[in-house]
């Protein structure tokens, strides 16, 4: 037996669930093909959580049924985003809101599309398309459910202070669940501005007076020492090779070119050891932020 014949199988119980459906199974055999059924079927899909076999069904069932497509062309592309096909998930929004501009289910639409772009990573795409889309989302709540939306993605591009911004007009939302998260992704957006940083261009500052003390703010005392090490001793050779030798020691432009390009190179990977240790120090302050998204 096939998943797909255990499936139909469920469904034929959950039909007979009541006595009244237990009895006109009795009478006559289900017709699996009859519209209502199939839809009944993709609901039952929809509910167990296998979203692509019931978007495979809503089509289905649009085969026979292909003027009642607003709510079913919803519930295909919101099958789809559940089921991992984002893709899908956003062309199917997208379609419904060319159709039907003035459906009931647009605004539900535009805060899906956002929401998909979110859980793709695509956070800047996800705030410049919820942007464009408030003038048109006419629904209070979920107007209110995308401006939350946009401050996430600030968040996670790590824009505080614009999300600060968001969080602390949210405060006065009209939707007390909005207002409620307002206040702790406020907190959250303020505490992201004082994160304990380094700056890249001190690093290389200080790298550059002193070899290493670069390394060595970003908290990397080895590569500190390294540096120092590097540098100080291919410097000293150099100075051995001029003094010994004169201005054309081999020696000493061998190494004095070597040390030169350790000096760069020590500079160069202070800065980039301090954008590491801030990438590092912002990943694991956002990997305690907990985002739960409507619908």
């Amino acid at each position: 037996m096939n998943i797909t014949q255990i499936h139909k199988f469920l469904f034929l119980i959950w039909l007979s669930a009541t006595p009244l459906l237990s009895f006109a199974s009795a009478e006559e055999p289900v017709d699996y093909y009859a519209p209502e059924n199939v839809r009944k079927f993709a609901d039952f899909l929809y509910e167990q959580g296998d979203y692509l076999r019931a978007a495979d069904e809503y089509q289905r069932y649009l085969f026979y049924k292909p003027k009642d497509t607003e709510q079913i062309h919803y519930k295909i592309a919101v099958s789809y985003r559940f089921g991992g096909k984002t893709e899908q998930a956003i062309q199917g929004f997208e379609t419904l809101l060319r159709t039907y501009p003035e459906s009931q289910f647009a605004s539900r639409a535009y805060y899906q599309i956002g929401a998909t772009y979110f859980l793709m990573d695509q956070f800047d795409q996800s705030t410049r398309f919820l942007h464009e889309a408030l003038p048109r989302i006419t629904d209070t709540r979920q107007y209110a459910e995308a401006e939350q939306l946009i401050g996430l993605s600030y968040l996670k591009q790590k824009r505080w202070s614009e999300a600060s911004e968001v969080f602390k007009t949210l405060q006065a939302s009209d939707v007390m669940s909005i207002r409620e998260k307002a206040v702790l992704y406020h907190d959250y957006a303020e505490q992201g501005k004082h994160l304990s940083t380094r700056s890249p261009f001190l690093a290389g500052t200080l790298s550059t007076v002193v070899p290493g003390a670069g390394r060595l703010y970003t908290g990397r005392l080895g590569d500190a020492l390294a540096s120092l090490f590097t540098v100080g001793f291919t410097g000293w050779q150099a100075y051995d090779g001029f003094r010994r030798d004169g201005i054309s020691s081999a020696k000493g432009w061998t190494l004095g070119t070597l040390c030169g390009i350790f000096y760069v190179g020590n500079i160069y990977g202070s800065v980039i050891s301090a954008r590491v240790y801030n990438r590092h120090v912002t990943e694991e302050f956002l990997a305690t932020l907990t985002v739960e998204l409507p619908y």
